[in-house]
């Protein structure tokens, strides 16, 4: 049986929602491949924000902002202290810091995920969103399909 015959064999939704996610992956390789570096190259690496309303129509800028979008350390474990406000001199309440080799104090601290459990968190959040966004164009397609087959069936 040839890919042909297999994927009319199946039923229309299923067929418009496999469209649906071959579409939104060309649509990525556009955006990747095509339109970002010519609007890269036209505006000297500073994106102006007109241009991301294609992809963001789309659905395909969300994957690419999420690391804006996903909440920093969603599920990591808080365990590393960082100093957020630092002076040389003494004030009270402080406690002595080194930052980048120079003694000093460390007025305010904060607590922060380790890097590596930060990475993952970036990247669960990145894929967790490419998936959304085909299970998204699939519903569409399969959406479509369905409509479709129910106007054939009268």
């Amino acid at each position: 049986m040839s890919f042909k015959d297999h994927f009319f064999s199946k039923k229309l939704w299923i067929r418009g929602g496999i469209i649906g996610v071959i579409v939104c992956l060309i649509l990525s390789i556009f955006n990747l491949f095509v339109y970002f570096p010519i609007i890269d190259s036209v505006f000297g690496g500073m994106i102006p924000n007109w241009a991301l309303v294609l992809p963001i129509v789309t659905g395909h800028a969300f994957p690419i902002l999420s690391h804006f979008i996903v909440p920093y350390g969603w599920f990591c474990k808080f365990t590393e202290s960082t100093c957020t406000s630092w002076n040389i001199d003494s004030t009270p309440g402080a406690i002595p810091w080194t930052n980048d080799g120079t003694a000093g104090y460390c007025i305010e601290r904060t607590m922060s995920p380790t890097s590596s459990c930060e990475n993952l968190s970036e990247m669960v959040g990145f894929w967790g969103l490419v998936l959304l966004l085909f299970i998204a164009y699939f519903a569409i397609g399969a959406i479509v399909g369905f409509v479709i087959q129910k106007k054939r069936a009268k």
